[in-house]
């Protein structure tokens, strides 16, 4: 975050005081308790007067309540503080005894907030940022079937906010470990990302058009398939498809990529299938058998699993390879966009908002409760998120 000017920074520090002490009661009424620790330290008298060791000895002395190394290794201001407190430490260099240092400290953290369920961690930053964890504890079992654990941020001088879950559930396959999904949400201005596993889907919450991505990286540990994907696709405000981009990359031993499948539809430039080889060379796949077929065989490799973003993948796969087959012959492309799975999307889209609409109730700040409902007021004012399918039918020319 940019530096802060001083009538910024009084505001900053008075919101993350205000929002300590309403976290403070609210923790209260958990019957909590927990360790206070004052870091990003700041003291021209530590950093000229006394010794490294010294600092140290300090910092032990008080029971590693204080972190004391930015003060000793920087005179630069920290700005306005969260606290000031007065230290007492000894100089071994002048061989002077309960020296007082009055420490200014930009950052404070509440830790070891621990109950039989869960550990939970506070940090608050007098830049105005703020930072809030919870890691469940609970063991899966069939009784209890699934955790939820995540990492908060927000800053009181803006309203956005980022919250990433991770929801693990217990396997259909009991003798299997339990399995997880990864859920993020941020609000940066008036762009809302959604991201649910390898589904990424970005709205700009003023034109309310998407871009939906999804990426499959290398894995080297699969000695069945080399391949990495880049999906693209872009949404208008109607949830017709605009265009799409869809590379499949295949990698040598090393990880490095060898070659480029490319397959592109859009209204204006219709449909291109292409091959770049690792020296650059492009190739039209739709004039080439033998590159077709492996870039056929390789939509099928990549479309084998059963999570959302391979389903995806796999019925764009398959509109993909009969688009291909029919632009041998005909001019005009007809090409169905409902399989482009615009149910997947929207699952996906629901699965996110609703996870995050269960753990708000929980959330021990009321600075981040109120940009998370102002998030979802917006999100239910522009965005209709009822799973429902309708076939739409874009026309799209091949280029010959």
């Amino acid at each position: 975050m940019k530096k802060l000017d001083k009538e910024m920074q009084m505001i900053a520090v008075e919101k993350v005081l205000e929002e300590m002490q309403k976290a403070e009661e609210y923790v209260k009424s958990w019957n909590a308790s927990w360790y206070e620790e004052l870091l990003d330290a700041h003291c021209l008298k530590l950093h000229y007067r006394i010794c490294e060791a010294d600092v140290r000895d300090m910092e032990n002395k008080y029971g590693l309540r204080y972190r004391l190394a930015n003060a000793f290794y920087s005179e630069e201001s920290i700005g306005i503080p969260l606290k000031k407190e007065i230290l007492k430490g000894n100089s071994t260099i002048t061989g002077e005894k309960d020296i007082n240092f009055e420490c200014e400290f930009g950052r404070i953290d509440w830790y070891a907030m621990t109950s039989h369920k869960s550990n939970r961690y506070f940090s608050f930053n007098n830049n105005g940022q703020i930072n809030f964890s919870k890691e469940s504890k609970k063991r899966i079992t069939q009784q209890n079937s699934r955790k939820i654990s995540y990492n908060t941020t927000f800053n009181v001088l803006s309203n956005d906010f980022s919250i990433d879950i991770t929801l693990s559930k217990l396997n259909q396959d009991l003798r299997k470990k339990p399995i997880s999904d990864y859920i993020s949400i941020v609000l940066n201005g008036n762009v809302l990302t959604k991201k649910f596993n390898n589904i990424e889907i970005i709205e700009d919450l003023n034109t309310r058009m998407k871009l939906v991505k999804i990426l499959k990286e290398y894995d080297n540990r699969d000695s069945k398939n080399n391949t990495s994907i880049i999906f693209e696709a872009t949404l208008n405000p109607d949830e017709n498809l605009e265009r799409v981009t869809f590379e499949i990359n295949t990698h040598k031993g090393n990880g490095k990529i060898n070659g480029t499948y490319r397959f592109d539809l859009s209204k204006e430039k219709g449909m291109s299938a292409n091959f770049y080889s690792r020296k650059g060379i492009k190739i039209d796949m739709t004039t080439n058998p033998i590159l077709l077929e492996i870039a056929n065989n390789l939509l099928l490799l990549a479309s084998n699993n059963k999570n959302s973003g391979d389903i995806i993948i796999s019925n764009f796969a398959t509109s993909t390879q009969n688009a291909i087959a029919k632009n041998l012959s005909q001019r005009v492309i007809s090409f169905d966009s409902s399989n482009f799975n615009i149910k997947a999307i929207k699952q996906s889209e629901v699965a996110v908002i609703e996870l995050l609409k269960t753990i708000k109730g929980e959330l021990p700040l009321a600075g981040l409760v109120e940009r998370v409902d102002n998030c979802l007021e917006l999100i239910n004012k522009q965005n209709d998120l009822e799973i429902y399918g309708t076939t739409k039918t874009l026309k799209l020319k091949a280029n010959n």
